[in-house]
């Protein structure tokens, strides 16, 4: 993996109310330094390939990012098409994202089988696999301009990393993981120690295949101390305590942009992201960290990035441990 400088930074669209505050929407992600315009896959939002195409026309630079598509909700057939037409028309910007699902009541209202964990993360295989097949094939129309497409898989279980890390370009750690017992689509943040064990997995699946990894910050704020934004997301989320949310990866709470680029710097360092996504409500924030982090004279050690045998995982895991235990000494 490469300095900093080459770390990307997406933002995932979330909701306009017209065309103008659309384009309006767009163009300040590229104000802000953003690399990638990402857009979900539910029913009630926005088709995601109509909405990229819309970005493609604002935009000369953004790439355009599926994330990510409910394999259960396409033809690999039909896929291919979408992902090659939006390639084409976009100057070869696309970016497929795919996941298994998890709503099982958009599956219901779209009439589609909902299949059991394990079938889905066969299906989601399946899919990518035949996907890429289709865009390799010189006869496949229309043509897409890259080659290949950019192919992202995201999840946060084993068995859907494990697929990432035998297919895709780009691995994303989704970081939620749903809650036992309650109605499905009711998730928790994963922890840094589980999220240790889940990287140092995927690298060794992986062998020496050159990935990127990309992080969801499910939330940013910076402008108040981390204490604070924690004990507000606990008082909202009753089954996540505030040191517990302190401890995740998967929010970026800091009192000033600065503060908030270290910690990024630091987590690359310890698991390897080198690519940030997070929801369009937290984007002005995220815009903020994007110069600080850019702007930083230190890189990461490449050593501690690769970590081919774990040893840093193993090391980080064993202090998230210790942090674990004395938060519950005090």
């Amino acid at each position: 993996m490469g300095s900093m400088a080459d770390t990307q930074f997406g933002v995932n669209f979330h909701a306009s109310t017209s065309a103008v505050e659309f384009e309006q929407l767009v163009r300040r992600a590229e104000e802000l330094g953003f690399d990638v315009f990402a857009t979900p896959d539910h029913l009630g939002a926005t088709g995601p390939f109509t909405t990229l195409a819309a970005v493609a026309a604002i935009s000369p630079k953004l790439r355009l990012r599926t994330y990510v598509l409910n394999a259960g909700f396409w033809n690999p057939a039909l896929l291919a098409r979408e992902v090659a037409t939006l390639d084409l028309l976009s100057g070869g910007r696309a970016e497929l994202g795919l996941g298994a699902g998890h709503m099982k009541s958009e599956h219901d209202d779209a009439g589609l089988p909902w299949l059991p964990f394990r079938r889905r993360i066969e299906l989601l295989e399946a899919t990518a696999t035949e996907v890429r097949r289709r865009l390799a094939d010189p006869h496949h129309q229309p043509a897409a301009v890259q080659s290949p497409v950019p192919l992202m898989i995201a999840a946060m279980s084993g068995a859907g990393l494990a697929v990432a890390a035998r297919r895709a370009d780009v691995i994303g750690f989704a970081g939620l993981r749903q809650v036992r017992g309650q109605p499905p689509g009711t998730f928790t943040l994963v922890s840094a120690a589980e999220t240790v064990v889940r990287v140092a997995e995927v690298r060794e699946l992986a062998g020496g295949r050159a990935y990127r990894s990309d992080v969801l910050l499910q939330q940013v704020i910076i402008g108040q101390s981390p204490a604070t934004s924690a004990a507000e997301m606990a008082a909202a989320v009753p089954w996540l305590t505030a040191d517990e949310i302190l401890a995740s990866p998967f929010v970026l709470y800091a009192a000033d942009a600065e503060e908030a680029a270290g910690e990024l710097a630091r987590r690359r360092e310890i698991y390897g992201f080198d690519s940030v996504t997070t929801h369009q409500p937290s984007m002005e924030a995220l815009g903020e960290v994007i110069a600080a982090y850019r702007g930083r004279d230190t890189a990461p050690d490449p050593a501690r990035l690769h970590d081919p045998d774990g040893t840093q995982a193993r090391l980080e895991l064993d202090r998230e441990r210790g942090r674990a235990c004395a938060r519950r000494d005090r």
